[in-house]
């Protein structure tokens, strides 16, 4: 698999999330965050996206970080 086919299945899985995300489905939503997190981790291992793509994604999956993993603060006060 090479560097731009591997991108295109994290792109794809990201945009599934995304899609999941914003239609409410949040369980499924998860497990697609959760694979391209995977997905990202094992391509750059095996040298199918480089280490720019990875910091990229990696950096637009942080936002989404919030929802998934909240601050011990926030969870203190629930």
């Amino acid at each position: 698999m090479g560097g731009s086919e591997g991108k295109l299945y994290i792109e794809k899985e990201f945009l599934q999330f995304e899609l999941n995300l914003q239609n409410n489905y949040k369980d499924i939503a998860f497990e697609n965050y959760t694979k391209v997190h995977d997905m990202l981790d094992s391509f750059l291992e095996q040298g199918n996206i480089t280490t720019g793509y990875y910091k990229r994604m990696k950096k637009k999956l942080k936002k989404y970080d919030e929802i998934y993993h909240p601050k011990e603060e926030e969870q203190e006060e629930k």
